[in-house]
């Protein structure tokens, strides 16, 4: 069971927003005080009544379902995000409010189709494979009913109660706060840990030193009634006993309580003490863990609030990592300041809160103005910007990719690709930050060298960059290589030599597993030839202008499969559309 879509209406600032759009994984953005905090609330408390639903139904002797307390689920419920009539129905609307008034907001499912079957077998209705619910909040009342277009409309409203209780008891919903007190993230923390301990309530061994505790307990009980009893009989005699109990449920229940966590980080503190930041990861944590246990039988939807907030820069790319490997099981909702939870390829997954309306953005720079970030004009519309590691590199590669991807050649065209050089292996990581923090993918192409390798690993253990977008030029029987040793010799021996007096193709005295510039000077040596850094760079820069102006035999064929990798990593990350 997925939640595709929902729509919100009379719930604080948010007068109407219609179905917004949802999948594994969706970003609400904005600036403040637009909306987004309010839409994510108003999702949370119609999720919470519905999973809440089958707690308050009952069957009657018939068979039939009914609801058994049909009250408001109010702020003081046992799960947060509680519908509160005084704050949550627009203030403005409460003075012409009647008793029709409500909070509406419509929960659009689609079922699996063994889901499909399942409603058929229990509800006796036929289902499309889609299911909206209206989730409606009144000053004394919530009413769960479905909202289906059609002739099936009628039949299906009348099995409201059951189909509500179909959907709650196969869908299941967490709601992490931006977490701002020691408190707050206690009780988030409590509650996902007693959930976990929850599981092994169907376990014989607990159940087992249970009954043992109640034993030991039994006759201290029955001491303590036997006194009780005393004393009362004495001012009323009809009293002939007293009892005393633990409920089975309220002892399961204790025990699931008051789990003190303590975080060593060279300092052994209760985490009640840490700070926000780790905090709010500890919670993040106990959810994913919560999610790998669960079976797939049991559809989740979690919402995080702000889950950037109290963290460092750095600890947030870690974050990152936690949240999408949460979504691979789970639909995630979440709200953020931070363009580093952008997909910026799938824009869809992102949806722009302006004057309390939601859009799903369509261009990478709608997100950008509604998160603030700001790029020079040759990086508003880029969607995927290509580090390499000289200007040399950038502008050979510029063309010879142009040549072997339209693709590539489109995307550079219209500005959904960039090109960008790093001066440097050494800048891996903080280019790539730079790049994703302004809600850019990027991928790499780097010399595979001691530095480039180093960059590399820098990039990846700081979670900056995924294995994924890094290209390493690994050439076969070389022990380190660059772009140049991609390049056919016999293609620019000759203007070479005519250039500079050497020819690329001599031979090698000694060692000859180098990358191309090691190669080069030696040869440069070996004829007699003046070495010095101003010389190798006018060497590389002429490879450069040379490969830009011969791309289409340019490369070595037989080594071109770095390139290849390259090339087909780049046209997945583009969008079709």
């Amino acid at each position: 069971m997925k939640l595709v879509s929902f729509s919100v209406e009379n719930f604080r600032s948010i007068t109407t927003a219609r179905k917004i759009p949802l999948s594994n994984y969706s970003l609400l953005v904005g600036a403040n005080n637009e909306g987004k905090s309010n839409i994510l609330h108003a999702l949370t408390i119609a999720m919470n009544a519905l999973v809440d639903w089958h707690r308050h139904v009952r069957r009657t002797s018939d068979g039939r379902l009914v609801r058994a307390t049909p009250t408001l689920l109010s702020g003081r419920s046992p799960r947060r995000g509680g519908y509160d009539w005084d704050t949550d129905f627009p203030i403005s609307k409460q003075e012409k409010a009647t008793s029709k008034s409500r909070t509406n907001i419509i929960l659009e499912f689609e079922l699996s189709d063994q889901e499909v079957l399942d409603f058929q077998g229990e509800i006796k209705s036929n289902l499309n494979g889609t299911l909206p619910l209206l989730v409606s909040f009144g000053q004394r009342s919530t009413d769960v009913t479905v909202k289906k277009p059609g002739r099936g409309q009628a039949s299906l409203t009348k099995k409201s109660t059951r189909i509500a209780n179909f959907v709650s008891e196969r869908i299941r919903f967490e709601y992490i706060p931006a977490i701002r007190t020691a408190k707050s993230a206690e009780r988030v923390i409590s509650n996902l840990v007693a959930q976990e301990l929850a599981l092994l309530e169907d376990n014989d061994e607990y159940s087992v030193a249970l009954d043992k505790i109640e034993e030991l307990q039994r006759p201290i009980f029955n001491a303590l009634s036997d006194t009780i009893q005393e004393t009362v009989s004495a001012f009323l005699p009809s009293v002939q006993s007293v009892q005393l109990h633990v409920r089975k449920d309220a002892r399961y229940r204790s025990l699931r309580r008051d789990v003190e966590i303590v975080v060593d980080d060279g300092h052994l503190t209760r985490l009640e003490r840490k700070g926000d930041g780790v905090q709010s990861l500890v919670a993040l944590a106990l959810m994913r863990h919560a999610s790998d246990q669960k079976t797939s039988e049991l559809s989740t939807v979690v919402a995080i609030e702000e889950p950037e907030s109290h963290l460092h820069p750095r600890a947030v790319h870690e974050l990152r990592s936690v949240i999408e490997a949460l979504a691979e099981k789970n639909q995630v909702v979440l709200t953020s300041h931070s363009p580093l939870f952008v997909d910026p390829s799938n824009l869809d997954n992102t949806i722009i809160v302006s004057g309390s309306k939601a859009i799903c953005a369509n261009r990478v720079s709608q997100i950008r103005d509604a998160l603030g970030v700001r790029f020079s004009d040759n990086l508003e519309n880029s969607r995927l910007v290509l580090l390499v590691e000289g200007a040399d590199d950038a502008l050979a590669l510029s063309s010879i990719l142009s040549v072997r991807s339209a693709t590539i050649k489109r995307g550079l065209a219209n500005g959904l690709i960039s090109i960008d050089h790093l001066g440097g292996a050494s800048a891996l990581r903080s280019k790539a930050s730079f790049y994703t923090s302004g809600a850019c993918m990027v991928q790499c192409f780097i010399d595979d060298d001691q530095s480039g390798r180093k960059g590399v690993e820098r990039a990846i253990a700081d979670k900056v960059l995924k294995v994924r977008d890094i290209n390493l030029c690994k050439i076969p029987n070389l022990d380190e290589a660059e772009l140049e040793d991609l390049y056919d010799k016999n293609v620019y021996a000759t203007p070479f030599k005519d250039t500079f007096g050497v020819d690329p193709k001599g031979k090698l005295r000694g060692k000859k597993k180098q990358k191309w510039s090691n190669v080069i000077e030696r040869l440069f040596t070996q004829s007699g030839k003046p070495w010095n850094d101003q010389i190798k760079m006018d060497a590389k820069n002429w490879m450069a202008k040379f490969a830009a102006d011969n791309p289409e035999q340019i490369i070595n064929a037989p080594l071109a499969s770095p390139l290849d990798s390259f090339i087909r990593t780049i046209e997945e990350k583009m969008p079709t559309a």
